[in-house]
């Protein structure tokens, strides 16, 4: 298979994968108990809706995995070192989201679903053991870092429209720091992200938006 067909699926794979993502965080805050999370997190993965809402997340994890080794084939031979290694960042975090999002979907429901083993998720003795903390903070580190680079080494490689690199890096930071401010910042910051992934996917599918 020819390399820019691999690249029109990749900008097929980046736009499914933003397009999951924004249904995940809608689906998320609409079907589910938002309100009591932090307080009842067992009841919250014990809801019906728990393992499809997390699947979308997994499902648009991997397809932006793939998406974006397809933007930075564009990338490469103009983006240098900042490229290189916001690609490898930003692939290291995806891969580390779909591991996390792995337990959500086949080990947090048995844990919750067992009277004895409850208390991992709803007393937060998991997340507050070192290992699980560090894979968490690796996660957000690294995507943060990621994403500051690999839009950086987007904006200046002149391939794509400098609007598609300013909305996915502007969205990735409101959809990560929203959560603290309000929910609605949060799913307006992934609709941004998304925004910026559908400039990026149209010109790798064939269709040219202006800077």
């Amino acid at each position: 298979m020819k390399l820019e067909t691999l690249q029109k699926y990749g900008g097929l794979s980046i736009m499914s994968g933003s397009l999951l993502l924004t249904a995940y965080s809608i689906c998320f805050s609409l079907f589910l108990p938002v309100s009591s999370l932090r307080q009842d997190y067992v009841s919250t993965v014990l809801n019906s809706n728990w393992i499809w809402i997390t699947s979308l997340a997994f499902f648009g994890v991997l397809f932006m995995i793939f998406g974006f080794t397809a933007v930075y084939s564009k990338i490469r031979k103009t983006s240098g070192a900042l490229g290189f290694w916001g690609y490898i960042i930003i692939e290291l975090a995806y891969l580390l989201q779909a591991c996390n999002i792995t337990w959500e979907i086949c080990i947090w429901p048995v844990i919750a679903s067992n009277a004895s083993f409850a208390p991992l998720l709803g007393d937060k003795i998991l997340s507050h053991s070192q290992f699980v903390s560090i894979l968490s903070y690796s996660s957000m580190l690294t995507i943060f870092v990621g994403i500051i680079l690999f839009c950086i080494a987007l904006i200046k490689s002149n391939v794509f429209s400098k609007y598609g690199g300013i909305l996915i890096f502007a969205g990735a930071i409101l959809y990560g720091l929203g959560p603290m401010v309000s929910l609605i910042v949060a799913i307006g910051g992934i609709f941004i992200f998304s925004a910026g992934c559908f400039i990026i996917a149209l010109k790798m599918m064939g269709t040219t938006v202006t800077k």
